[in-house]
């Protein structure tokens, strides 16, 4: 098997304001083209905590997680134990993790 062992990233898509989108999430395989949702229903106010309760619900350890955000929101306490990248559209500043600037 050409690809016994090697790492297979599979994807994960969740779609987050104060709580989990609905029909979040959705999976993909490192092969298939990355499709976003249709449309994402919004508001009231941001939290980033439920992307993070979510991963740990789910019992997962992924290699990285990557939040895009304007950075507006509430902020778990603590960081996870797994590498958290930030890429963020405006000039706030994030409590942990690698911030990358979007412009």
């Amino acid at each position: 098997n050409a690809l016994k062992g090697q790492l297979r990233a599979r994807i994960t898509l969740l779609a987050c304001d104060a709580a989990l989108a609905e029909s979040a999430p959705w999976l993909f395989e490192p092969w298939e083209e990355l499709k976003l949702p249709g449309d994402f229903k919004g508001g009231g106010g941001t939290s980033f905590k439920p992307v993070f309760e979510w991963v740990e619900a789910q019992g997962m350890q992924p290699e990285a997680l990557v939040y895009f955000t304007d950075a507006e929101g509430e902020f778990p306490d603590a960081p996870p134990s797994y590498p958290v990248i930030w890429l963020v559209k405006g000039k706030l500043v994030v409590p942990w993790g690698q911030r990358i600037q979007l412009n």
